[in-house]
């Protein structure tokens, strides 16, 4: 998994806790919010990843897919009423061996199957191996490569071979012996018969000294068969104790949920939630005649993070190379400007390029004439701003012409460079051109800062997501509750029925942390600018904060927020030449440049998709209506930049209208500096 220090293995990222918070208490919390128990009387069947995903040969995959649509299928057996189950597939893991002949050697190794059941208060873990050879006994739709009895004998070693070095590695992390049999071993044969021919051609039972350790055609072949075999095998096995059982389950949650955050904090954990897992497992773009993948997202669901990670992803893979480069897009500087920062610290940066987009004019990619194996569009609902429709078509259809010729190798395909001419309604007529794997094509997409319903010339392909993101993990409790109200209901004077074609999903508290209470500085009559330079104060020279952790962002921009009132402000107080904060209001400076006691002051939009641990959210009287569906948009899209301390500074006037169910509390520090 690759973190050397013991402290970062034991602990969890969280944007709201910079030094993250411990694995075991998250994890039991993660398992409980992502994995819940089934109710009233009902079946609880996760898989991870969601989806069947397809990999390797032809054969071999669908293989796999009976298994795991085996296993989804437990979900509706009415005799196991109350079970809950967890399957992971395709999990990757290092791990020492035991054996004596090289004990203490890493082997890295891939599951099939990792199965875990809670039934009836007892705990169970199962193993499976998957083969695909196929007897030629029954036809079977899409299977035709038959194996004689060699290579059938052949692989029943290989699945039992690999079945013994995962046990090998589980017995060092549960330290048990093997011959406890506490986790049950299976290889799972869905086109081979479960009965074959003697030397003198009777028919017998296969393999019937192997008790039950193989599952063939007959038990894999439909749905109630399956389920008796289930019954049988697992649920009236001997089982495994609790402890045991959390024990494994974390490490594949481990395993197959967690990613490290490099770029962030080096080696420390970040647990994805499943819809995260969804979009970074999905299949939609690397098949022919599929895509493009649009994912829908509120503010802090996590949208960048998992296009670094899909980056990271490829790049492992060897899929993004110098053959095969990618095109990151944004809408706003200041995001692409933190983008390009993390590319380096990945290592990165010279396979992606970094673009924007803009609204108000065209000749977007006019200078660049490279074609991309893999694109990006972030922000996406920022071009749905464009009041002139060519503007939109254009953009879109260069973005496609782009990913077409960077991935289609028909050299007499209509759509080779012919650059502009595919409008962006025409992708299902590029992704038709042949080609053995297609790049990703994303489209990310903030439906509450888009409204996409309401612009003139919205492209129709942005309203349809195939992930929709709803758990939001950048804000803590605290921000996230006051805050929800103008996601959710961001436009209270229109009919409930024009809100149901806006596509807003209800969003949720990814996580357990409450965070700090959000407090409430309020402004005296014409002291806005001394206000603001007080709470600075307080925060950086007798809080603790650093100033580069700070973003002042008011609601709206006026001569009392501009950088260099403010500084003044803040020298009053100070010594000549003393060290004090410092405001800058380009946040491009600001990202690249800063010095230790720089603290940023910009406008919303600007800083959309950067965040900070300390947010002054400052409103002025008469700055905010919280009927209006604007002013509910920003005051969200303030709240959402903050990943632990928000401060609203504001009149008694305006924090009454926001503070709805009186959750905020005075800030409680004296800011007298005079």
């Amino acid at each position: 998994m690759g973190c050397n220090d013991q402290e970062c293995r034991d602990r969890v990222y969280l944007p709201s806790q910079q030094d993250g918070v411990d694995v075991k208490d998250y994890l039991l919390k993660y398992i409980e919010r992502e994995f819940p128990e089934a109710k009233d009387g009902k079946n609880a069947v996760y898989s991870v990843p969601s989806k069947f995903k397809n990999c390797g040969e032809k054969q071999a995959s669908l293989a796999e897919e009976v298994v795991f649509t085996r296993l989804s299928g437990l979900v509706d057996t009415t005799r196991l009423d109350g079970l809950w189950m967890t399957f992971f597939h395709s999990a990757s893991y290092a791990g020492h061996s035991f054996r004596n002949q090289r004990v203490g050697k890493l082997m890295i190794r891939e599951h099939d199957f990792v199965i875990f059941v809670k039934y009836k208060g007892r705990y169970f873990v199962a193993l499976a191996e998957v083969k695909s050879t196929y007897d030629g006994t029954k036809a079977i739709n899409n299977v035709n490569v038959t194996s004689d009895a060699k290579v059938i004998k052949n692989n029943k070693r290989s699945a039992q071979h690999q079945l013994r070095d995962h046990m090998e590695v589980l017995q060092g992390v549960l330290e048990i012996n093997l011959n406890e049999h506490l986790i049950e071993c299976f290889i799972m044969w869905p086109f081979l018969s479960a009965l074959t021919r003697d030397p003198k051609q009777q028919i017998i039972k296969r393999w019937k000294e192997d008790s039950n350790l193989h599952v063939f055609e007959n038990n894999l072949s439909d749905q109630n068969s399956f389920n008796q075999w289930f019954i049988d095998n697992i649920i009236n096995s001997t089982g495994i104790s609790e402890n045991h059982f959390i024990t494994l389950l974390n490490r594949y949650i481990i395993l197959s949920c967690g990613i490290f955050v490099d770029e962030i904090n080096q080696g420390m954990l970040a647990l994805l939630n499943k819809e995260q897992l969804e979009v970074l497992t999905d299949d939609t773009c690397t098949r022919p005649g599929r895509g493009p993948l649009v994912v829908h997202g509120a503010a802090g669901t996590g949208k960048t993070l998992l296009v670094l990670r899909k980056l990271e992803q490829l790049f492992k893979s060897g899929d993004l190379n110098a053959q095969n480069r990618a095109l990151y897009i944004c809408y706003w500087p200041g995001i692409r400007c933190d983008f390009e920062q993390k590319l380096k610290l990945l290592g990165m940066d010279e396979l992606v390029d970094t673009s924007r987009f803009y609204i108000s004019q065209t000749g977007f990619l006019l200078r660049n004439k490279k074609v991309y194996k893999h694109i990006f569009m972030d922000e996406a609902e920022a071009v749905c701003l464009s009041f002139d429709g060519t503007i939109i078509t254009k953009t879109l259809s260069t973005i496609f012409q782009r990913y077409h010729d960077g991935n289609c190798t028909i050299t007499t395909c209509i759509k080779c460079n012919n650059n502009l001419s595919c409008a962006f309604n025409d992708c299902e007529s590029i992704q038709r051109c042949v080609d053995k794997k297609w790049g990703e094509l994303w489209f990310l997409v903030d439906i509450n800062q888009a409204s996409l319903f309401l612009p003139k010339h919205s492209p129709q392909v942005l309203k349809t997501p195939a992930i929709v993101l709803n758990k939001v993990m950048r804000s803590t409790g605290y921000i996230f509750n006051i805050f929800k109200q103008y996601y959710s209901d961001p436009m209270p004077k229109l009919p409930k029925s024009v809100l149901l074609n806006m596509n807003l999903n209800n969003i949720q508290h990814g996580h357990h942390i409450l965070g700090p209470p959000v407090f409430w500085v309020n402004i005296e009559e014409n002291k806005t600018r001394e206000t603001v330079a007080n709470v600075i104060i307080d925060l950086c020279a007798t809080k603790g904060f650093k100033p580069n952790d700070v973003c002042i962002i008011p609601f709206l921009v006026n001569d009392n927020f501009a950088p260099k009132a403010i500084n003044e402000e803040i020298d009053n107080h100070f010594v000549e030449n003393g060290y004090r904060p410092r405001g800058v209001g380009d946040v491009e400076s600001f990202i690249n440049n800063k010095a230790v006691n720089d603290f940023l002051i910009s406008w919303a939009l600007r800083v959309k998709g950067l965040e900070f641990k300390v947010v002054l959210m400052v409103v002025e009287d008469g700055d905010f209506d919280v009927n209006d569906s604007e002013d509910r948009r920003k005051s969200y899209i303030i709240a959402s930049r903050c990943t632990c301390l928000l401060i609203l500074i504001s009149p008694k006037s305006v924090k009454h209208e926001i503070d709805l169910y009186h959750a905020m509390e005075n800030y409680p520090f004296s800011l007298q500096y005079a």
